[in-house]
């Protein structure tokens, strides 16, 4: 497969879909992982107001109701949060950069992540703390990880922000630092991410076609966790990542599900 790492990230287009289609009818099935933020929702402002749009939801009840289909939402939000903003059943569901799970079955945690669920509780503390007064600037508590945002935050005051978070990290054990889109992360330090989850759910659906859609860099792991045998989707216009090919925009993601829904059998 093309390094699109290298020679840029390729406009989907019907030359692609019709490559999909005969790859769909060739495997056994197509296992869809799709991001929320930024894929499934638009990025806003405020995250605590992001929301799934109706054709979406939509799009993903049918597809989850195929019978050779399974659909996953892959996301850095809660367990809780994301089940409730997605509310689609039948959907496999993956919390805090896949350290919680749902497959329908209930709430299961990675049990290597559950000792450092102290540390990142300090360090939410002292973030809090450190970043009071820096306009902007919120600290979301997710219990197994945590992020800071500062999209709202004046872009003089972003690198003190990204400094303290980086400082305060330090000062705790067993907890690391990811970037994304005007966020940063704080995780359990142990073997996690998007890429893994995806790899749990392939195990899952060993002969399915396997497809990660996403648009931060948080979802890097995710595209090369299909890149062998399967597609990346990147939602927007980097040129620096592994996705096989690009839609612009969260509308290209609604005409993505609907033609996926459309070429599954009931």
């Amino acid at each position: 497969m093309t390094d699109a790492a290298n020679l840029g990230t390729p406009p989907l287009d019907d030359a692609w879909l019709r490559t999909l289609g005969e790859r769909l009818t060739e495997a056994d099935g197509l296992l869809a992982c799709f991001d929320f933020d930024g894929t499934l929702a638009p990025i806003v402002e405020d995250p605590s107001q992001a929301a799934i749009r109706p054709a979406i939801r939509t799009a993903l009840r049918c597809l989850a109701d195929r019978s050779d289909a399974a659909v996953a939402v892959v996301s850095g939000r809660s367990l809780s949060d994301l089940r409730e903003r997605v509310g689609v059943d039948g959907v496999h569901y993956a919390g805090n950069h896949g350290l919680e799970w749902d497959d329908g079955s209930g709430r299961s945690v990675l049990p290597s992540a559950r000792p450092s669920r102290s540390s990142v509780g300090a360090a939410v503390e002292s973030l809090r703390d450190e970043l009071d007064g820096v306009d902007g600037a919120t600290v979301e508590d997710k219990s197994l990880t945590a992020t800071v945002h500062y999209r709202r935050t004046p872009p003089g005051r972003v690198p003190d922000v990204i400094e303290t978070t980086a400082d305060v990290v330090e000062s705790v054990d067993d907890v690391r630092l990811t970037r994304g889109k005007q966020i940063v992360e704080l995780r359990p330090d142990v073997p996690a991410g998007k890429g893994l989850a995806v790899e749990r759910l392939r195990e899952r659906h060993p002969n399915a076609l396997p497809l990660f859609v996403g648009d931060d860099r948080t979802d890097e792991d995710g595209f090369r966790a299909v890149a062998a045998d399967g597609y990346g989707v990147l939602v927007g216009d980097r040129t620096d990542s592994a996705a096989a090919v690009r839609v612009p925009d969260v509308d290209g993601v609604a005409t993505l599900l609907e033609w996926l829904c459309s070429r599954t059998a009931p």
